[in-house]
């Protein structure tokens, strides 16, 4: 490794971990020194999560050697990982939602003496550290009153606050606005300068190459190889993580549009005015503006989650009145929430459960569900989605992110609507997962049916779409045919509806 970085960290040497019928880890080793940011990158399923939860104490290694600041940790815990200065950032908030942001740092040793709490001085203490990071979130709420995004933030700040010698972001940006995600990524070089470690796993490759030093590639629980991300670009890396090229990733069949199957006719709601579009059988229409200009609050309305205030919705030519998710599930129209945990799925429950939620009329009879046949069509679709799962009965909360968006993707398949609007569906998931999904457009597609997706992402939102709508603060700001896509062109159109330029620097940058 480079000189620049100090004395090493964390040290991982040929660890292995197997569990029933499935190798986890083979021989795996690598180095992570101080002051540096290594990126851990490879499909779900590569072994990321298995090598994080065994340095993290999650996990028991089977065989190979676990070194924290030189120190050889035999038997290791989640206590023991966090007492060497070890902490992990994960997507999902790991900390005491009924607890405030103040109690929450100060959790198990509150300042205070005779059993009384000094509440003044650890609200004071918390406030500043707060925002020496830059962060305002009041420290005197609980976590449960604070958004997905400021949860998450107060995660990353709770970890900082025990001075770590580690630190493990995994997918930390999946939640976070793009203004959230720059004070991540000035933390992160603020922690390099302090020599502290840091391992980045996410999935998204262009923040891999913005803020990381190193890259690890794992692939089927072995390191491909540890390199400079300076030697690399994304064009060569994922061949190495997924065995194929990136021009495969975007390879849209093409279809000739057919009848008009979805009009929406000057439709408003809370956060949008005189919306209009159409999708076509066989097209993907694509949705696209900044934070907070409206594209998910168009989607819930027209799928009946929001209030439609006025306007019409139109279904193979028939008007129809859509109030709620029941309405659409009756007229052809389904849809994939960006929240894919808390919106899209209950992860207490199977995957059978998951996938059945909406098709259990189909396994009905006198009444009674006949769960032989809820197994079979649960059972049919993880095959015809290749979802990484035990069974059918395996909880769903235990499966990747990739998996759970599969799953959500069964469940609509199964319903088989004429219309499906997929909201930002790639998010915190891997390029192969992603070009697997991609494909799944296309057989979607090959039925007759239409496709909304609203995305952030160019690669995709470019490559995948046939027209783009263009949302400006809750307005549509034009209508871009795929001859002409380009970033910039839709840019400028997401912020002609802003008032002055002040307002759409700010709006551009979260």
């Amino acid at each position: 490794m480079p000189e620049k970085f100090g004395e090493v960290a964390l040290k991982i040497e040929k660890v292995n971990k197997e569990f029933p019928a499935v190798k986890a880890l083979t021989d795996v080793s690598l180095e992570v020194r101080k002051g540096e940011v290594r990126a851990l990158v490879g499909e779900n399923g590569a072994g990321k999560s298995t090598l994080i939860k065994i340095v993290t104490g999650a996990y028991t290694k089977d065989r190979g050697d676990l070194y924290i600041c030189g120190k050889q940790i035999k038997r290791n815990s989640p206590l023991i990982s966090k007492n060497m200065g070890v902490y992990a950032v994960y997507q999902a908030v790991m900390l005491a939602k009924d607890l405030t942001v103040a109690e929450n740092f100060f959790l198990g040793a509150q300042p205070g003496k005779g059993g009384f709490i000094n509440w003044k001085k650890m609200y004071a203490e918390s406030e500043k550290f707060m925002k020496d990071l830059g962060l305002d979130i009041p420290v005197r709420k609980n976590l449960s009153e604070l958004s997905v995004a400021e949860s998450e933030m107060v995660t990353i700040a709770a970890a900082l606050w025990h001075n770590p010698e580690v630190v493990i972001f995994d997918e930390p940006t999946a939640m976070l606005t793009k203004s959230e995600t720059k004070i991540l990524f000035r933390i992160i070089k603020e922690l390099k300068e302090k020599g502290i470690a840091i391992i980045y796993i996410s999935h998204n490759l262009e923040e891999v190459f913005q803020v990381c030093d190193t890259i690890t590639i794992l692939k089927d629980g072995m390191v491909v190889d540890t390199v400079p991300s300076n030697t690399l670009d994304e064009e060569s890396l994922i061949p190495l993580m997924v065995g194929r090229e990136i021009s495969e990733m975007y390879s849209k069949k093409e279809f000739e549009p057919g009848k008009e199957i979805l009009r929406v006719e000057n439709l408003s709601g809370e956060k949008f005015t005189d919306i209009s579009f159409s999708v076509k059988r066989k097209e993907i229409l694509g949705f696209f503006g900044l934070v907070g200009a409206g594209r998910t609050e168009i989607a819930r309305a027209v799928y009946g989650v929001d209030k439609i205030q006025r306007g019409t919705i139109h279904i193979n030519g028939n008007e129809v009145k859509i109030k709620k998710p029941n309405d659409s599930l009756k007229n052809g129209l389904g849809y994939l929430p960006e929240d894919r945990k808390d919106l899209g799925l209950f992860l207490p429950q199977d995957v059978d459960f998951n996938i059945n939620i909406i098709n259990y009329e189909r396994s009905i009879n006198a009444g009674i569900i006949n769960y032989r046949k809820t197994a079979k069509l649960a059972d049919e679709y993880i095959e015809k989605l290749s979802i990484k799962v035990g069974g059918p009965f395996q909880k769903v909360s235990e499966l990747s992110g990739g998996n759970q968006q599969k799953v959500i993707i069964g469940r609509w398949l199964a319903k088989n609507p004429d219309v499906l609007i997929f909201d930002e569906p790639t998010v915190g998931i891997d390029v192969g997962t992603k070009s697997e999904i991609y494909k799944l457009f296309g057989k979607i597609l090959e039925q007759d049916k239409g496709i909304i997706l609203i995305s952030s992402y160019f690669p995709e939102l470019l490559g995948m779409s046939d027209r783009v709508i263009v949302i400006s603060n809750g307005r549509v700001a034009g209508e871009v045919e795929r001859k002409d896509f380009s970033e910039e062109l839709l840019l400028t159109l997401a912020m002609k509806y802003y008032s002055n330029a002040d307002l759409k620097e700010e709006v551009l940058n979260g």
